[in-house]
């Protein structure tokens, strides 16, 4: 039984909402008050659906609160009084969706469904994201990793297309078969596409002065990852299909047939319905391709993503560039409240070139780099990357204390974090706690 918290203060639209609900097999606990939905929550649910304006409070205050695991349940927020910037503090908080009163009911149903049915996943940490719509996407990489089944990947440029198709080929039997085979069609010259794909003979051709094995034949026991698939011309479109139902080919310039037993996983950023619809792109290609479909959002649409997507890149460049590097909280919020229409290609060109660009070790707003005074010599015992980085945190928490006075509540707001989370932080990094809140309250 799929468990609901309904939080809602309007008679007509709880009674509709646990009706509704009911008939889909949900079972539905309504609650009219937050300090009743408090008290609730830790029974556990499915999902959580939740008006904005109750009558002891807004939700979506009292929701940036929750510890993590509550936040982590799928909430709906319902409002009649819609906000922009209180939508975009409750999803980048970890709301699924914020939704303005008049709402299609039958589309909310929908999500409730999906969220509370989530696919399985291993308990490690997510390669591709922490979000939920990343977590499904993984999910669903997982079920098919073992298949032989095409996959197709969608999404914008640069939301981790290869990465997902990476992953796939690593988590099948394949990955210690054969190589992962990456074609960027869009790259490849048409005059010299069929010889690429399919390979050639010597003296097949003018200047084919050896034979060439193509991409087919390389990918043999493993997977032929073909990106931007969109872009591949009729010609091409209809000698692939043939080489996938056959899973044979001709060499150029050969009779004899070449086999390859080869996986395919094919990407595109381009709607390959609209291309089918305008004849650009064949149907029977793209129901070879498409067998399992799994979709990509864009870094926008899941900003839960960006803080987990910039730590692990900066531990990327840190190794990289052979030195630690932290980032400033002012930094973090500048990352955070950007657009990022290039994705996760975009955010990481950005951070390279701030740690290229930089001689500290923590990344500032504005141009301003914070040096580390800590040096390590070259006969000293190397440090840890980690070890540096909470070092840089430290330094730069007993900075902003040292600013405030030892006032905890405006230190908080100096990095821009909660006052939670700055204790938290202190006892982690065995900062003094000798210091006063504003309000005379001791650590929680």
């Amino acid at each position: 039984m799929k468990n609901l918290l309904l939080i809602e203060d309007d008679p007509i639209m709880g009674e509709s909402l646990v009706q509704r609900f009911e008939l889909e097999g949900f079972e539905v606990s309504w609650c009219r008050r937050l300090s009743e939905a408090a008290e609730a929550l830790p029974t556990g649910f499915s999902a959580v659906i939740s008006d904005v304006r109750l009558t002891d409070g807004l939700a979506t205050h009292w929701f940036v609160g929750l510890p993590e695991a509550q936040r982590a349940l799928p909430w709906f927020f319902l409002t009649g009084y819609g906000s922009v910037n209180d939508a975009i503090a409750t999803v980048r908080a970890g709301a699924r969706e914020y939704l303005t009163k008049p709402f299609d009911i039958e589309r909310l149903v929908l999500m409730v469904q999906e969220a509370s049915s989530p696919t399985e996943l291993p308990p490690e940490e997510g390669v591709l994201g922490i979000s939920p719509a990343m977590r499904r996407a993984e999910g669903m990489v997982h079920k098919v990793a073992k298949q032989r089944v095409p996959v197709l990947l969608t999404g914008e440029s640069g939301v981790g297309k290869e990465v997902a198709a990476q992953l796939i080929h690593q988590l099948g039997d394949r990955a210690r078969k054969g190589e992962f085979i990456a074609v960027n069609c869009a790259a490849v010259p048409e005059t010299m596409m069929e010889a690429e794909f399919f390979g050639y003979e010597k003296n097949s051709f003018t200047g084919a002065a050896r034979a060439h094995r193509g991409y087919l034949e390389r990918a043999d026991g493993g997977t032929l990852f073909l990106d931007e698939v969109g872009e591949l011309p009729a010609s091409m479109q209809a000698k692939l299909l043939r080489a996938l139902q056959e899973r044979s080919f001709f060499r150029l310039g050969s009779e004899k047939v070449t086999r390859s037993d080869f996986r395919i996983i094919a990407a595109t950023n381009r709607d390959l319905h609209a291309d089918m619809a305008a004849g650009t792109f064949r149907e029977d290609l793209f129901y070879r391709l498409a067998v399992i479909r799994i979709g990509l959002p864009p870094l926008r649409e899941r900003p839960e993503d960006i803080r987990w997507l910039t730590e692990r890149m900066l531990q990327q460049l840190a190794i990289e560039q052979g030195r630690p590097v932290a980032m400033s909280e002012a930094f973090l919020r500048d990352v955070l409240g950007r657009e990022w229409k290039g994705n996760a290609r975009e955010l990481r060109s950005f951070l390279e070139e701030a740690v290229v660009l930089s001689e500290a070790a923590i990344l500032d707003v504005g141009g301003t780099l914070l040096p580390l005074s800590t040096v390590v010599s070259s006969d000293e015992k190397f440090v840890p990357l980690h070890a540096m980085v909470e070092e840089a945190e430290r330094r730069h928490i007993r900075s902003a204390l040292e600013r405030t006075g030892g006032s905890v509540m405006k230190t908080s707001e100096l990095l821009g974090i909660s006052r939670k989370t700055l204790w938290e932080k202190m006892k982690r990094l065995r900062i003094g706690s000798n210091v006063k809140d504003t309000s005379g309250a001791d650590a929680p």
